[in-house]
């Protein structure tokens, strides 16, 4: 119960009703726990390392040290999403990153997420695109 919000947001929620605790629902609301793990995965891909001084490896390393060395930088950024989503969004497991290819491939760097959100009423598969800005900033919808 309650699961399918974080615990800030719980908290704001028992701030802006003027109670002094959280009525949890009897059921599971889904979607509302779809977007709070999509709301998740657009903080955690926007954090880079060093961020977080209780956990320095949250998020993703800075983008600039994904593309040093040799190796396709594409590969390496699609990694690094799969290893911050594996490590720090529980309520995603046998979590899947890969490109997507299409015509605008070229000007833009797209990535889905296929994944299953565990739940209270029991496992689902779930798919978020994650675009790339030119700032380097992800954007993460469903």
């Amino acid at each position: 119960m309650g699961r399918e919000k974080t615990l800030l947001q719980r908290l704001a929620a028992m701030e802006d009703s003027g109670r002094g605790r959280y009525e949890s629902s009897a059921t599971e609301d889904l979607d509302a726990l779809m977007d709070s793990v999509r709301d998740h995965l657009g903080r955690l891909l926007n954090a880079r390392h060093g961020m977080s001084e209780a956990m320095p490896d949250y998020g993703l390393p800075a983008m600039t040290d994904l593309t040093i060395g040799s190796g396709d930088y594409v590969q390496r950024v699609q990694e690094a999403v799969r290893v911050a989503i594996e490590k720090y969004e529980p309520r995603l497991r046998r979590v899947h990153v890969t490109r997507v290819d299409d015509e605008d491939s070229a000007h833009r760097l797209v990535f889905r997420v296929d994944a299953v959100l565990m739940s209270q009423t029991g496992e689902h598969r779930v798919c978020y695109e994650t675009q790339v800005a030119s700032s380097g900033r992800f954007d993460v919808s469903e």
